[in-house]
């Protein structure tokens, strides 16, 4: 874990996902070494508040789990996740994600578009 800190809700604070896979030519020691390694750059970065790196496991075998890896960057007010993705160091962290096989995904968690589940 990067951070511990933990609010239930930031609401108006833009929450950026990034998930990505564990390469199959690295170790799981190899890929949690290099990746909080990395990390130290992307999470200093500017409009970053703060964040919480997950390592993420099926929840049931039947489906198993698309990512391995999850990373939730709290924004500071006013911080574009878009500013985030594409400006160094960010950018380059997930072009190697990229590069080394772990296939990474970008997701904006919504604040403004949360309700309680079941409600219409």
């Amino acid at each position: 874990m990067v951070a511990a800190v933990v609010a239930p809700h930031d609401g108006g604070v833009a929450r950026l996902l990034i998930f990505w896979m564990q390469p199959s030519h690295l170790s799981a020691a190899e890929a949690d070494a290099w990746v909080r390694g990395e990390l130290r750059k992307v999470t200093g970065a500017a409009g970053i508040e703060r964040a919480e790196l997950t390592r993420l496991r099926p929840g049931c075998e039947r489906f198993g789990a698309p990512h391995d890896w999850m990373l939730e960057l709290h924004l500071a007010p006013g911080a574009a996740p878009s500013d985030c993705v594409e400006t160094r160091p960010c950018a380059e962290w997930l072009s190697d994600l990229r590069l080394l096989g772990m296939r990474p995904g970008v997701a904006v968690a919504d604040s403004d578009q949360t309700r309680p589940a079941g409600e219409a």
